[in-house]
């Protein structure tokens, strides 16, 4: 009995020495990295500027942003650390920015490298900046203290909203390890503190080749998503439409769509051709038009959705032609590809000559549900 007590003891006084020899890891102790951002400098070095979130009540702010040089980017996280009072954590990395030389130059080794970090989540969004990443990081904002919070919010909310393909870590590393489908990200740019969303990245394999603006942006989506909200604004032609005002208007009429409920299929057609038939289904609100357009009359709507449907139409198939243009593949034609031929020995060289030469017929059926129209 007594040696069992005695056992007991030993074993708890040997359990307090390891927990008091562990290293507590309080708030007030760790700087917590939010938003990363990546440069090339001119001797070929990766430049590396971070956001650290202070928790610590005596702090004249919130956020530190600190900038390094190194070969690596874990070198530059190592000289970081040599800069901060804190010890620096990845675990609430919510942003990643590469600049588009960065990007031009190959995303993979920095991007994997994030990957391979356990602490670092799967749904980290990834983005190219226009510029520095560096003076965007360190740019004032007038209306948003931190710009890491910013950045992380206009991202988050403009994909979550439909307007954005997502572009997570996650997503990311699936599309270039997938031979068939290449990754993009959004781009911003950053002007006088304001952030904006510009376009998207056209990539081929992990290299930079293109960009898309926000409206072509919106198609790509479309293509490879189903929506169930999103908005656009869109020019067709007033010719033929019957107004309730016989005053002249602008030349072109601008109609918006919100509420937008699509389904996209796609599927080759021909193996030997590399024909595909890509179909396009959307019902959508129309919330307004810049003209005073009779709606009453349907014949008016029947002749706006069929002058929508071929607006749509040629800007997608502009979209495609621009994608292929630079061998970028964002649709994943080349996994419908690899799904429908048996023993393709499909490669990303292969498929990315192939994809450039192959043809997508675009069929677009499109059909306006409700009319809640401010004339």
């Amino acid at each position: 009995m007594r040696k069992t007590a005695t056992k007991l003891m030993a074993l708890s006084l040997a359990v307090f020495l390891i927990t008091g020899c562990a290293e507590p890891k309080t708030l007030e102790r760790m700087g917590l990295i939010t938003t990363v951002g990546y440069d090339v400098t001119e001797d070929g070095k990766i430049s590396t500027t971070i956001i650290l979130l202070q928790i610590d009540p005596e702090a004249p702010q919130d956020f530190v942003v600190l900038t390094t040089k190194a070969a690596t980017s874990k070198g530059a996280r190592i000289k970081t650390d040599l800069k901060s009072p804190k010890k620096l954590q990845s675990g609430q990395l919510r942003v990643a920015l590469f600049s588009e030389e960065v990007v031009k130059l190959g995303l993979i080794n920095l991007a994997d490298t994030l990957a391979r970090d356990p602490s670092i989540s799967d749904l980290t969004y990834l983005a190219v900046v226009e510029g520095s990443t560096k003076e965007l990081l360190h740019a004032k904002n007038a209306k948003f203290s931190n710009i890491s919070q910013l950045i992380y919010k206009q991202l988050d909310q403009n994909i979550k909203g439909e307007t954005i393909p997502s572009s997570t870590l996650q997503e990311t590393m699936h599309d270039y390890y997938s031979d068939g489908v290449d990754p993009v990200l959004p781009i911003i740019k950053g002007a006088d503190g304001e952030i904006e969303i510009i376009g998207v990245a056209l990539i081929k394999r992990d290299k930079m080749v293109g960009k898309i603006n926000a409206q072509e942006a919106f198609y790509l989506k479309l293509i490879n998503d189903r929506y169930k909200a999103g908005s656009i604004e869109l020019m067709i032609s007033p010719e033929g439409f019957k107004f309730t005002s016989n005053s002249s208007g602008p030349d072109d009429l601008a109609v918006v769509l919100d509420t937008i409920s699509s389904r996209s299929d796609i599927n080759l057609i021909s193996k030997d051709n590399l024909d595909f038939e890509m179909k396009i289904q959307l019902k959508t609100r129309l919330l307004e038009i810049n003209q005073a357009l009779d709606l009453k009359n349907p014949k008016n709507v029947k002749m706006l959705e069929k002058k929508l449907g071929e607006k749509m139409k040629s800007d997608i198939e502009g979209l495609i032609a621009k994608a292929q243009a630079v061998e970028s593949d964002p649709f994943g034609l080349g996994e419908i590809y690899r799904k429908s031929v048996r023993h393709a020995d499909l490669t990303s060289d292969k498929w990315h000559k192939m994809y450039a030469e192959s043809k997508v017929n675009v069929k677009v059926e499109f059909e306006i549900l409700r009319t809640g129209v401010v004339e």
